[in-house]
């Protein structure tokens, strides 16, 4: 149930079905349908009984484990078993009526016989056996007849309810075609937006800086023409355009001042470039725009943990665990002022204050950062800027653990042990912290 390996199906979310005397299938709804044979109808029915027994152990298992109480699960597997009960009705449904017919014949062919009998001349003996036999076949048929009777009001009930079953499962049905197509079309209107956000926000950031220059201008036609490429860039580049035969056209006669014009272009473009390599990058590119269907996704990956789960590109964003887990210090700024403080009570107050504002970059992000590799580090050092450096590594594969360790030279340390335990539920995803952290300011420890 907790390990996922290529071809297996959940026993969970199974359906168990019996093609003939000797086949049975195993399918998971899906792409994964497995045929197979047993030896004999004997072998077939042990294997179908052990696995109708493992299923229902799995779906108890699965609905003790959650204690929140997984709704979508409990949908699904209610779904599975009442589809099974409809199919188990029904072929004792046939059996039944096939039953009432031989009943009737052989009970009509008995009665036939026996009259046969008491027409022939026989001695007394044989007319004493004959009428025995007769009574005995008449208390039969009159019990064959009461178990038809029950039969007929068996079958009466059971068709009348396997309608309104039937009309569930039909209702159910629709419910989710029309949840896929409301996805869909949430996903498109998404795409939308963030191509029209994209169209707003790329725009802006390419008209040039400085009206009536040429060499603004060329650069910023440049821009409108590679805005894709520049999205896809992980930092700024400078570029450094000269046009030697457009100042040329631009000189007039006097040498002096076209000497003069390229010393202030040539020091307008190095004043340019300091600035530029002193900028950073204030957001992150954009993800690729490729249409899903959400549906078949989560349908297997509910009661799964998150690092179990093969997720498309698309739901994660191009981060790594480590700089996430390094975002937890942008309000680094209550730790120096919890250094600063000489009542330990603030500096509690701080530490606490700077504890909850890690969740403050989780508002509005709802992709996931990638799996670090084991082994794999991610600095940050700010010491210039801000006075800290940061250091994190990715300490175990399974299950995932990180370390991470910060210092100030404002009087504080921060340490702490990153391990999650996460599951899909379906609507909800559950995540619980189960690592340690340690700040130390001014020779006072404080334990999270």
């Amino acid at each position: 149930m907790r390990h996922t390996c290529r071809g297996t199906i959940n026993l969970a979310t199974a359906n168990i079905t019996v093609e003939d005397s000797c086949n049975f299938i195993i399918s998971n709804g899906g792409a994964q349908t497995y045929h197979l044979k047993a030896s004999s109808e004997v072998e077939r029915q042990r294997w179908v009984t052990a696995l109708e027994l493992a299923k229902a152990k799995a779906v108890k298992m699965l609905a003790e484990s959650d204690e929140s109480g997984d709704e979508e699960s409990v949908s699904q597997t209610d779904k599975t078993e009442l589809q099974n009960t409809l199919r188990t009705l029904s072929s004792k449904v046939e059996d039944l009526s096939t039953c009432n017919d031989l009943i009737a014949k052989h009970g009509t062919a008995l009665q036939r016989s026996l009259s046969e009998l008491e027409a022939l001349r026989l001695p007394a003996e044989s007319n004493e056996k004959i009428k025995q036999v007769n009574e005995r076949a008449t208390l039969f048929r009159i019990t064959s007849n009461a178990m038809i009777n029950a039969c007929r009001d068996f079958l009466m009930l059971a068709q009348t309810h396997s309608k309104k079953w039937q009309k569930s499962l039909q209702y159910e049905r629709d419910q989710r075609i029309r949840l896929e197509e409301t996805l869909e079309q949430l996903a498109k209107q998404h795409n939308h937006l963030e191509r029209a956000f994209r169209g707003a926000t790329v725009l802006p950031a390419n008209t040039p800086g400085t009206a009536g220059s040429g060499k603004d201008q060329c650069c910023s036609g440049k821009g409108d023409m590679s805005d894709e490429d520049d999205e896809n860039e992980f930092f700024d580049a400078p570029e450094i355009i000269t046009m030697p035969e457009n100042l040329g056209h631009k000189r007039t006669g006097s040498n002096i001042s076209g000497a003069s014009s390229d010393i202030s272009l040539d020091e307008q473009y190095k004043h340019q470039l300091e600035e530029t390599k002193k900028e950073k990058r204030t957001r992150i590119p954009y993800k690729p725009n490729y249409s899903l269907n959400l549906w078949s996704i989560m349908k297997n990956c509910i009661g799964k943990e998150l690092s179990k789960i093969p997720m498309p590109v698309n739901f994660n964003e191009p981060l790594s665990m480590l700089q996430r887990l390094t975002e937890d210090l942008e309000y680094h700024e209550l730790l120096d002022r919890a250094a600063k403080c000489e009542n330990s009570l603030e500096q509690l107050c701080y530490v606490a204050a700077f504890t909850v504002s890690s969740y403050s970059t989780t508002v509005f992000r709802t992709s996931k950062p990638f799996n670090p590799l084991l082994g794999e580090t991610f600095e940050l050092d700010r010491l210039e800027e801000n006075g800290y450096r940061s250091l994190c590594e990715q300490v175990s594969h399974h299950p995932p653990a990180a370390a991470h360790h910060a210092e100030s030279k404002n009087g504080w340390t921060l340490r702490q042990e990153i391990k999650i335990t996460s599951k899909f539920r379906g609507k909800y995803l559950s995540i619980m912290p189960l690592g340690k952290a340690a700040i130390c300011v001014k020779k006072k420890d404080f334990l999270a």
